[in-house]
């Protein structure tokens, strides 16, 4: 059983090394680095679980050990990327990756692993990829690409899932030794995740990654006789202003119009170039907050009047998606359309009396 299992590890671990070289070469830098980065962690969770390659390479323990830990959180991390689901505030984040690696700190210098301090290392990454879990199955039906609904769902099985499986049976044999059946089945498990997840990442990263979508657009150029309908009809729903409606959703819309909702959806994702429902409805909620905003009338109009008048329903959504359109916060903004013009004088020279 040790013999194969020690297979089965350097096979994966071969895996993550051509995959990684594969992705380098075709993702953009923002998308690649940190899906390389999850599978070194991956990596070094599988030299760290195997007793026999430990000792194969006993010089690198410490960073192996780090990177293991880290595996969690760039889970998360990953799925935030490939998902785009909306993250908690950033302090809220980075507690718990600070608590763990304090614990690992406390870890490598004691030379001592407590089992409350190893069982609360485990509970922290348990949550961050729960979070993940749960971020990516609530955005599933906002995501206009079928084949990312899809890879939605065998991510949540194949890898966040396997994490939480893994992170789970640690919690339970925590201050015991790992029996050989567990440590087999965790690494045949991650060798059939890497199976599911490579193959539609190397195929079809124009689906799956970002940055390979082509820019949003409202133009009509290449649409068929049909699409222009559909798109007239879309347009005619905005203008209506459709989305102030908050928790709209793309099968209320469809109904609304008497469209399939399946063409609806390609028609905003594949002709128009949107990833995503809501990103599509925010462009109209963020174009009517900007002009409320530039309003000299409605200067005294708070702006959380005006977020959920244009169909947001808090203000931190609103703020968000404001930033990300327009670079600067709701409030810069009025500040900076309404501020008043400068006055330039022009400096004439006195003309010579002759």
């Amino acid at each position: 059983m040790d013999t194969l299992d020690t297979a089965i590890r350097l096979m994966v671990i071969g895996q993550i090394i051509v995959i990684s070289l594969v992705l380098a070469a075709r993702g953009p830098r923002a998308v690649y680095i940190p899906l390389v980065l999850l599978q070194a962690c991956v990596a070094a969770y599988l030299v760290k679980s195997s007793i026999a390659l430990t000792a194969a390479v006993p010089a690198v323990e410490i960073p192996v050990f780090m990177l293991s830990t880290a595996s969690p959180y760039l889970v998360w991390a990953c799925a935030n990327i490939l998902f785009e689901f909306h993250r908690p505030p950033t302090w809220v984040m980075a507690l718990f990756p600070a608590a763990s690696v304090a614990m690992v700190g406390f870890v490598i210098f004691t030379g001592a692993a407590p089992v409350p301090v190893h069982a609360a290392s485990i509970g922290f990454s348990l949550f961050v990829v729960l979070h993940a879990i749960y971020s990516i199955v609530r955005d599933i039906l906002d995501d206009l690409s079928e084949v990312r609904r899809v890879f939605r769902i065998s991510f949540v099985a194949c890898i966040t899932m396997v994490a939480a499986w893994i992170l789970f049976m640690e919690l339970v044999f925590v201050g015991q030794p790992e029996p050989g059946w567990l440590a087999l089945t965790n690494a045949s498990l991650i060798a059939a995740v890497y199976l599911a997840i490579a193959v539609p990442l190397l195929t079809r990263p124009s689906d799956l990654l970002p940055n390979h979508q082509p820019a949003a657009t409202e133009e009509e150029s290449g649409l068929d006789l049909a699409e222009q309908e559909m798109h007239k009809a879309l347009l005619a729903a905005m203008e209506s202003r459709a989305y102030a409606r908050t928790g709209l959703t793309i099968r209320q819309l469809a109904e609304e119009l008497d469209l399939p909702e399946h063409r609806l959806r390609a028609l905003i994702n594949t002709r128009l170039g949107y990833k995503n429902f809501s990103t599509f409805l925010n462009g109209y909620r963020v174009d009517e907050a900007r002009q409320r905003l530039a309003d000299p009338k409605q200067a005294r109009v708070q702006v959380l009047t005006i977020a959920l008048d244009a169909g947001f329903a808090s203000l931190p959504p609103f703020n968000r998606a404001f930033r990300e359109k327009t670079g600067m916060t709701p409030s810069d903004y009025r500040r900076e359309k309404l501020k008043p013009p400068q006055v330039v004088t022009a400096l004439h020279p006195q003309k010579r009396a002759d």
